[in-house]
């Protein structure tokens, strides 16, 4: 008997094996813009369907920031229902004081500023006016939401960014990098107060009874890891360990998931060893899932594995489809793998390989494979 999508993804995600293996997908607006187009529908859910990517459902927490709110106007020059505090047609500036700039085509933003970016010490943190517990907003009625999604067959996850990005936000990644080695007081300031506000959120998403934290941002570049791995684990793995010690002890059964891309072999371990049971994306340009599969598949759940640096924008569909039963005949013999590519999926991507991409998972019969491969 087929399972349902949330009992296909807890299985997977639990190191179990499925009916079939599930996937996921991050898409581009334009993507999703064509995609509807390919599928001659208005509806991003009937596109899912069509793909197979079923059964995801977001509902976290969020944050408000009344002041900012007040002063935000509408885009200088643009249609209406783009409200934001613009500092120019092409520049704003979130409520967390962040300025970003739309770029080259309207695409993709890219950092400016942040409200600390000159800063020298920890009383300037303290003055900053980063937002606090108070901040936070639920839905109304979260806990029934939640309850409503699992109960029609979605799998419900809720995110917080990585502190480490949030910090570079604030404070310019050159700033923050030279933090770790010379001004290491002012960035444990601000990274007391960021773990403070998220664990909270991810303690509320947790009391809420959402099935998995997800926390996103990048530590790793294509060869290493960003601040060096003796540096994350002198100085963020604590805070990030009492963050999943905090969630564990409202629900122990909930999931904890990690995103970053780039190599990160080094933290493998580390990631296991707090409990971590989701590793994402595991960008094959950067690191082996099925090396990571050999090491570590037996504690925690791979959930990408698709390359989008190579085959997905620049391969043949056949190309595509090998792929992806590759990874699965690697990594998903006894569950614990989601089929994902490995970032948003971009606009220069051609849809047939999207389509190849998602459908080569769907199709791929589980009972074909014997095990362990050689």
């Amino acid at each position: 008997m087929a399972m349902t999508p949330r009992e296909r993804i807890l299985r997977a995600l639990h190191r179990q094996l499925p009916d079939r293996t599930p996937t996921d997908g991050w898409f581009h607006p334009v993507v999703q813009t064509r995609l509807k187009q390919h599928y001659q529908t208005d509806s991003w859910e009937q596109v899912l369907a069509e793909l197979g990517v079923e059964g995801w459902a977001g509902c976290g927490v969020g944050l408000r920031f009344p002041e900012w709110e007040e002063r935000r106007t509408e885009r200088p020059g643009a249609a209406p229902g783009q409200r934001n505090l613009w500092l120019d047609e092409n520049t704003h500036e979130d409520g967390w004081g962040v300025q970003h700039r739309i770029g080259a085509g309207g695409w993709y933003e890219e950092w400016v500023d942040g409200p600390l970016t000159r800063a020298e010490s920890v009383r300037d943190v303290d003055q900053c006016g980063l937002p606090t517990a108070d901040n936070i907003v639920e839905p109304d009625n979260y806990e029934e939401r939640v309850a409503d999604l699992k109960q029609s067959g979605q799998f419900v996850s809720g995110g917080i960014p990585n502190p480490y990005k949030m910090a570079w936000m604030l404070r310019g990644m050159d700033n923050v990098l030279a933090d770790y080695l010379i001004n290491r007081p002012l960035l444990e300031a601000l990274y007391d107060r960021l773990y403070a506000l998220y664990t909270e959120m991810a303690v509320r998403m947790t009391r809420g009874g959402v099935d998995m934290i997800t926390i996103t941002g990048d530590i790793a570049m294509q060869d290493r890891i960003i601040m060096g791995p003796d540096t994350w684990r002198a100085v963020d793995r604590p805070r990030l360990q009492a963050l999943i010690d905090a969630c564990r002890a409202v629900n122990p059964d909930v999931l904890l998931y990690i995103h970053s891309d780039g190599d990160v072999t080094d933290l493998m371990q580390d990631f296991v060893d707090m409990g971590f049971d989701v590793v994402n994306p595991l960008q094959p340009e950067c690191i082996d899932p099925a090396e990571v599969k050999r090491l570590y598949g037996d504690r925690i759940a791979l959930h990408g594995g698709v390359s989008l640096q190579k085959t997905l924008p620049f391969g043949t569909t056949d190309e595509v489809r090998d792929e992806v039963e590759q990874l699965i005949r690697s990594c998903g013999y006894d569950g614990g793998l989601v089929v994902f590519p490995s970032n948003v999926i971009q606009p220069d991507t051609p849809i047939e390989n999207i389509v190849a991409c998602f459908h080569a998972a769907r199709d791929f019969d589980l009972a074909t494979l014997d095990g362990v491969p050689s």
